[in-house]
């Protein structure tokens, strides 16, 4: 892929699919700047990864930039990814797949690294603001399958 910009002229699922892959193509593209991009300002958030708390906007856009600008090497898949609208007027969806990503984690201070391996399973839901997508609350949790 080279990248994400938009998600003009795209029917909605499409939509809500491309803006799922930015939220974590961010990682390979070192676009920190875009993780405010993908998230609105109400959003809620689950993690696989500590904290484990509920967070909120601000928390979670530092903890997702703090992650990808120390994850080297990143990359992702995204399996059995369904989306479903919620509503009848297509503003709301509901997307639910497994994700799996790795990479290295790199400890700048001692010069190491250590490499990561994850599968999770992750439910997002996205809504439409102004004809524009966003992710409003992401939950994320560690399969073990």
């Amino acid at each position: 892929m080279n990248g994400y910009n938009n998600d003009k002229g795209l029917d909605d699922i499409k939509a809500v699919e491309y803006l799922i892959h930015r939220a974590f193509y961010i990682g390979k593209s070192k676009d920190l700047s875009a993780i405010r991009e993908v998230y609105h300002s109400m959003l809620t958030k689950f993690s696989d990864i500590p904290p484990y708390h509920r967070m909120d906007y601000e928390e979670a856009c530092l903890h997702e930039e703090m992650f990808f600008a120390n994850v080297s090497d990143y990359d992702y898949s995204i399996e059995d990814l369904r989306i479903t609208m919620l509503d009848a007027s297509s503003s709301v969806a509901l997307a639910t797949f497994i994700l799996e990503y790795k990479g290295v984690v790199v400890d700048d201070y001692s010069f190491t690294g250590q490499a990561i391996k994850s599968r999770v399973r992750c439910s997002i839901i996205c809504k439409k603001f102004d004809g524009r997508w966003y992710i409003v609350h992401e939950h994320l949790s560690n399969s073990s399958v």
